[in-house]
Formats: C-alpha cells, structure tokens, sequence
C-alpha cells in the first residue's frame, strides 16, 4: 500500500512516498493528492521516492500522466531519492531522460527557479 504525505517548500509541493506504487493503487492517494494540489493552482511537483519499495508499469505510466498534465499547465513534476531499483527501472524504459532526478529536496525544489 502507498502512503505519502505533503509539505510546501515555497511554491513547490513535495510529495513524500512511501510503500509500492503499483496497478492496485494507482487509484490511491498520490493521484488524488496531485489531482488536489493541480486544482489549488499547484503545478510545481517533487516527488521523494526515497521509501518507494517497488513501481510496477502501473505506477510508471501513472507518474507519466501526472508528468504530462502538469507539463501542459506550465509545471512539471521532478524526482529526488529514487532507489537503486527505482532508477533501473527508469533507465531501461528511457524515462531517466524524461524526468529530472535530484539527490536532495532542497536542490530539486532549487531547479524550479532556474528553469
């Protein structure tokens, strides 16, 4: 199961996983939150993947879409802490290109002021 919690640094919101993001949960809180937080005019989203345990295709083509809605609202969607295994799995599927990946909070919410 997928918990997480949110915290604002600035106009970013940070989103702190926690669990498996997979087929079962893909309905779960992370798509509701960022669905919450695009609605509050939030569009500026890191995602801490530090204590994601597994991500199934499920999961991947979910981090996709929310990528691509907040591209088209002028925001984007970045990652910091991903797993050894979480980073596999986005270079062999190409999406290490697509997403920014960060190895601290602090500088991926820094990269939002430069981009």
């Amino acid at each position: 199961m997928l918990t997480l919690s949110t915290h604002m640094s600035g106009d970013v919101a940070v989103l702190i996983l926690n669990g498996r993001l997979v087929l079962e949960d893909t309905e779960s809180p992370l798509r509701t939150a960022i669905e919450q937080l695009v609605s509050a005019g939030h569009v500026k989203l890191v995602l801490d993947l530090a204590a994601v345990t597994y991500i199934d295709s499920a999961g991947l083509g979910l981090m996709v879409a929310k990528f691509v809605s907040l591209r088209s609202r002028g925001g984007d969607l970045r990652l910091v802490h991903p797993t050894p295994r979480s980073m596999h799995l986005m270079t062999i599927t190409n999406l290490a290109t697509v997403f920014e990946t960060y190895p601290s909070e602090d500088l991926a919410v820094q990269s939002f002021a430069s981009s």
